[in-house]
């Protein structure tokens, strides 16, 4: 069928096999069966007499393809106020996602960060051997050297930042 029909449309697209259940439970046709037409009847049926058993009528029964969800309608979860509380939290969300993409939260510090926030342990780290004091004149010497190059790499790319990247040029925060 092409697009939603119903019982006593005009049958245009010339349709011969249409889909009925019986409201008898003891029948056959209880569950969907399909009945097929020679010829294309002119309207949609509404029902026709059950081809199995008893004296009773088959409904027509709207196609698989054309059933629509209706939220809640067989969910034993849905409430109305789940619903409100989930568009809630969509609306949180989305406010989140705004403010991290303008970077707002990042300057200030109070952006989130996928990774946890851990200290070195110095004298344990030197202890082990994993790390080497280095003397005040090449820390000094590493921290100028840093700074400069930062300093030269964000005034060769000054003019191809965008506003938001401008605003987070020397300024790093893990949260």
């Amino acid at each position: 069928m092409v697009g939603m029909k119903w019982p006593g449309d005009e049958n245009e697209s010339g349709e011969t096999r249409f889909r009925f259940s019986c409201d008898d439970p003891e029948c056959k046709g209880h569950e969907t069966f399909f009945a097929v037409w020679d010829t294309p009847p002119a309207l949609i049926p509404s029902g026709m007499p059950c081809p199995f058993e008893g004296d009773h009528d088959a409904d027509w029964i709207v196609p698989k393809f054309c059933n629509t969800h209706i939220a809640g309608g067989d969910n034993p979860f849905y409430t109305t106020v789940r619903a409100n509380a989930e568009h809630k939290w969509m609306g949180y969300q989305i406010e989140e996602a705004k403010k991290a993409v303008d970077g707002d939260d990042q300057i200030s510090g109070k952006a989130a960060s996928p990774y946890g926030k851990r200290t070195l342990n110095v004298e344990k780290a030197l202890e082990q051997g994993v790390i080497k004091k280095a003397s005040e004149q090449e820390a000094a010497d590493r921290k100028r050297l840093i700074d400069d190059r930062a300093k030269l790499v964000a005034d060769k790319a000054k003019d191809q930042l965008t506003p938001i990247e401008q605003k987070h040029v020397g300024r790093r925060h893990d949260g």
